[in-house]
């Protein structure tokens, strides 16, 4: 990548570096993402800084920051690998190869993520789909680093600025119970007779939005629930812990449990819950995908 008209070489690699530490602001987290030692990312950014001629991050024993002239570096990063990573899309494109769609669905085993995969897979057999669940938060520093193209999300709040989001289907809750629960045979369960239960809920830093409206739910039910020490970021053990009794779990209405679970509707009142797709705005990769995503409720 050449900077200006100087001649000045900025290798892409660092500028990736830099976005991932400039998503951290942890060396330790960002050496993590980036499968690289704590001391070799330290050096690819002071060589960045060098090459650049200003320093990027403030290093205190408060932890880093951008500097002024990191937060002005920070937009045109992005832009380049993004316009780098489009302009391989659009060149593999016209040498006739598979185009290729790097997809995170949240959880593969959910009915909404499967019929995400199922509708690209059969309307665009040709792209190529590379399809991960790492969780909503990595999704939008995924998403603005340019290392994702598409993300399905269960959420509605608001995103960063570069960001689009669009819902395509909306989905009735129910609640996990273990076979021989008293509420198990009820036709629905009302929010506020959980109230005395132990609640399961995945990991905060998974999936924080899916946790805030189940949360939500039990608020205006008029209780703080009790939450099961285990979490994780999948259904099946969570499915587990309700068969054995230990708690019950306020999911999807259309996840299937187990032999020992069952999975009663809630009452009205409670909102369905809002599946949206994430994108960069200045991607163009996932405008097909977005078509045949459109309304997931219509074949």
């Amino acid at each position: 990548m050449t900077a200006g008209e100087d001649g000045m070489d900025v290798d892409l690699r660092l500028v990736r570096y830099f976005l991932v530490m400039a998503e951290e602001l942890h060396f330790t987290a960002a050496a993590r993402r980036l499968y690289v030692s704590q001391p070799a990312l330290s050096n690819q950014i002071r060589r960045l800084e060098t090459q650049l001629g200003a320093q990027l991050f403030e290093r205190s024993p408060r932890g880093v920051t951008l500097t002024a002239a990191g937060d002005a570096f920070l937009p045109h990063a992005r832009g380049a690998i993004a316009a780098i990573r489009s302009g391989i899309a659009d060149a593999t494109k016209a040498a006739g190869r598979d185009q290729v769609l790097r997809i995170d669905v949240l959880q593969t085993d959910l009915v909404t993520p499967r019929a995400v995969l199922a509708r690209l897979r059969d309307r665009l057999p040709t792209l190529r789909l590379e399809v991960s669940s790492r969780g909503s938060r990595d999704q939008v520093q995924r998403l603005l680093s340019g290392d994702l193209d598409l993300a399905l999300c269960g959420s509605t709040a608001h995103l960063p600025d570069g960001l689009m989001q669009r819902v395509v289907r909306r989905e009735a809750l129910g609640v996990a119970l273990p076979a021989d629960h008293p509420l198990a045979q009820a036709e629905a369960v009302a929010v506020r007779e959980l109230a005395d239960e132990t609640h399961y809920l995945p990991r905060d830093d998974f999936a924080p939005e899916w946790n805030e409206f189940v949360l939500n739910c039990f608020r205006t039910a008029g209780f703080q629930p009790q939450r099961h020490p285990a979490s994780t970021d999948g259904t099946s053990s969570a499915m587990e812990l309700v068969r054995a009794g230990e708690c019950v779990a306020v999911g999807l209405l259309s996840t299937t449990g187990p032999d020992g679970v069952v999975v009663r509707p809630l009452a009205a009142g409670v909102p369905p819950y809002a599946w949206s797709l994430r994108w960069r705005e200045s991607n163009h990769t996932p405008t097909a995908a977005l078509a045949v995503l459109r309304d997931l409720d219509h074949p």
